[in-house]
C-alpha cells in the first residue's frame, strides 16, 4: 500500500490511476494531518509532496522518522540544491522533480520495493557479484581487495542502489558500522579508490556522483 501526501488533486487522481493499473494499492491524503490519521502498518512506502497546505513535507517526515523507517519519496517543485538536501538529510530516501513523467516516478518506486526484498545479502549487477554478508566482491569472478571502509560504501550503495545517499548519512554509517572517526576528505579518497576497482560497465561508472549532495549506484 503507497500512501499519497498531495494537496493538488489532479496529480492525486493521476497517480492514484496510474500507479493503481501498475498493481500498487493506493491511500490518499491532501494535507500533513491527514497522513499522519492514514499511516499505518498497511503503507509499504509514501510519495510527500514539499508543500502541504499545513505544513511541509520535511517536517512530515521528520515526525514519522521518529517511529518508522518507511521508504518515503518527495516531490518537489523546487530545484534548488539547499531544497533537495535538506529533503534527503530528515530521511527522506529519493525525490522527483515537478514537473516529472510517470515512469520516472514508478522506477524509483520499483527500486525501493526491490531494495526492500533483497534479505540475501547477494547482488549480481553488470559484471559484479557482491555477498554482503561474506564481503565478497567479485568482478567478473576476480576477487576485488577493498579496505574495511571501502566495503562499508560499497554496500551501502548498491543496499540502496538508485537512492541518493548524502556525504553526511554515508559518513554516519562509516562511523556507526567500523567505530573509526571520519572526516569528510577520507569519503572522497575511498571513493575514488572505489570506482577505480570497480571500473566501467557498458560505458558507465557504477557509482554516480549527484552534485552538492552525494552519490548514487547507477541501475542496470
Amino acid at each position: 500500500m503507497i500512501l499519497i501526501v498531495e494537496d493538488d488533486r489532479e496529480i492525486q487522481d493521476t497517480l492514484k490511476q496510474y500507479l493503481e493499473i501498475k498493481g500498487y494499492a493506493i491511500r490518499q491524503a491532501y494535507c500533513v494531518k491527514e497522513a499522519l490519521e492514514r499511516l499505518d502498518d498497511d503503507i509499504e512506502l509514501m510519495i510527500i509532496d514539499i508543500q502541504l497546505p499545513d505544513g511541509n513535507g520535511v517536517t512530515l517526515c521528520q515526525q514519522i522518522r521518529q517511529t518508522s523507517d518507511i521508504p518515503i519519496i518527495f516531490l518537489t517543485a523546487r530545484s534548488d540544491e539547499n531544497t533537495i538536501v535538506e529533503a534527503l538529510r530528515c530521511g527522506g530516501d529519493d525525490y522527483v522533480k515537478k514537473p516529472f513523467h510517470m515512469r520516472e516516478l514508478l522506477a524509483r518506486i520499483e527500486s525501493i520495493t526491490r531494495r526492500m526484498k533483497k534479505d540475501t545479502g547477494i547482488i549480481k549487477t553488470g559484471d559484479l557479484y557482491i555477498d554482503m554478508n561474506q564481503y565478497i566482491v567479485k568482478k567478473n569472478d576476480q576477487v576485488l581487495e577493498l579496505t574495511a571502509i571501502g566495503y562499508e560504501i560499497l554496500f551501502l550503495l548498491v543496499k540502496y542502489q538508485g537512492t541518493v545517499i548524502t556525504r553526511e548519512r554515508m559518513i554516519e554509517f562509516i562511523e556507526e558500522r567500523t567505530g573509526n572517526y571520519i572526516v569528510d576528505n577520507t569519503v572522497s579518497v575511498h571513493m575514488k579508490r572505489i570506482r577505480e576497482k570497480l571500473g566501467t560497465y557498458q560505458g558507465h561508472t557504477y557509482i554516480e556522483t549527484v552534485r552538492g549532495i552525494g552519490y548514487r549506484w547507477h541501475q542496470e
